[in-house]
């Protein structure tokens, strides 16, 4: 009776932690500390709360399907400063639909690619994997194939190694950069050849950039797929675009963003919204388009995540003298030699909560990417983070015995 394809997401990261924790009392002599979900610690920018009350009074209106006007032209903008170039090849009313945040819109995706042409079943996904990847491969009818993403290739998923077979049963391909959970960013040269690929084989390329505004301030910007895009002649075809506001702008509880791309791809995600999900109220438009035009509190949030990657760097010197700061993102990928012992001893005897990189990813031929790995989020105040970080050199202390 019931369909049970989505029985594997029973066991997804956040249920197999509270499994892995389940009895086992913290310190009492701790306060608790979470470093093991991607929240955002700081405080929306102050004039979200005027848009909203500005804008009370459309909660009692059915939201549209497609942005507001004011929203239209706030992310045209915003992609214009960030990807220069943008506003000659899109077109807002063609390109760009408002999203609810990017976890429903990368599931939907699936749905549009499923059945998309008889015996092409296939779903690539990158290893470590964001679960919602996974839920629009399922939605999308087709079997799983793992792309890893590890160190040695810089954390871009082989697109080299993906047999020819599957690349012709292929209805869509998840990447994501920079990437979650190692902050990766990748190159002009590699998102060519990912866009190439689809559009040869005919498969919807779908490019997760919920990060692309959380990166270290030394370095360049990560490059975006529409940086690629404006130099192969402004071709949308085949691909989506997914932008979120959550971590950009510090405010997941909004749940707004958006998707851009092949306006065939948008015209169909734009009737499956009409008839059964859900369009991003009137006030949240608002609230996204004055976040979208406003970089300041964007750059403000880099320079925390900075902070606290130079109180990372400096805490695990001892034990990591060269450690890799990721350059984009706000999670630590932290090598270690046992992830799923380390994170339970750090919980038991040091109240720290840490997301194990094995329960991130697939294991595919008894390799599992993620496995060795801590996923840290450094999130919160620098006061906390830097008590984080001298938990885990007291718990790599007692574990190396010193």
């Amino acid at each position: 009776m019931l369909n049970t394809d989505f029985d594997v997401l029973n066991n997804w990261m956040f249920g197999s932690l509270n499994e892995l924790l389940k009895g086992i009392d913290v310190n009492p002599e701790l306060d608790l500390i979470k470093m093991s979900i991607g929240e955002p610690q700081l405080n929306p920018p102050e004039f979200v709360l005027e848009e909203l009350k500005t804008f009370a009074s459309d909660w009692g209106r059915y939201p549209p399907t497609i942005a507001i006007p004011r929203l239209k032209n706030s992310i045209i903008n915003y992609l214009e400063r960030r990807f220069p170039g943008t506003q000659k090849i899109i077109d807002a009313n063609s390109n760009i639909l408002p999203v609810p945040g990017t976890r429903e819109p990368l599931h939907l995706i699936g749905h549009i690619a499923k059945n998309k042409q008889k015996n092409r079943s296939v779903a690539i996904v990158t290893n470590p994997f964001y679960h919602a990847w996974r839920t629009g491969a399922i939605a999308s009818n087709s079997e799983i194939y793992w792309i890893n993403a590890i160190e040695a290739n810089a954390f871009n998923p082989e697109l080299d190694k993906i047999p020819v077979q599957t690349l012709k049963n292929t209805v869509i391909m998840y990447l994501c950069f920079p990437s979650n959970p190692q902050g990766g960013i990748t190159s002009f040269e590699y998102l060519e050849k990912a866009i190439n690929l689809a559009r040869e084989y005919d498969f919807v390329l779908a490019v997760d950039e919920c990060y692309i505004d959380i990166s270290r301030l030394n370095y360049e910007k990560p490059i975006g797929c529409l940086d690629v895009v404006n130099k192969m002649n402004g071709d949308l075809k085949n691909i989506v675009i997914f932008n979120s506001l959550s971590k950009r702008s510090n405010v997941p509880g909004i749940r707004a963003g958006f998707i851009l791309g092949d306006k065939k791809i948008m015209d169909i995600y734009k009737l499956l919204v009409s008839n059964g999900a859900a369009p991003v109220p009137i006030p949240i438009q608002n609230v996204a388009a004055a976040l979208y035009d406003d970089d300041v509190h964007n750059i403000n949030a880099c320079k925390h995540y900075d902070k606290n990657f130079v109180i990372a760097e400096k805490k695990l010197h001892r034990f990591y003298p060269k450690l890799k700061i990721p350059k984009a993102g706000f999670f630590l990928w932290l090598p270690v030699e046992d992830d799923i012992t380390f994170a339970k001893l750090l919980w038991k005897d040091f109240s720290l909560r840490v997301m194990p990189g094995s329960f991130m990813a697939f294991s595919v031929n008894g390799f599992n990417p993620g496995k060795g790995y801590l996923r840290l989020a450094l999130v919160d105040n620098h006061i906390i983070v830097e008590n984080a970080f001298e938990r885990i050199i007291n718990c790599l202390s007692k574990i190396n015995n010193e």
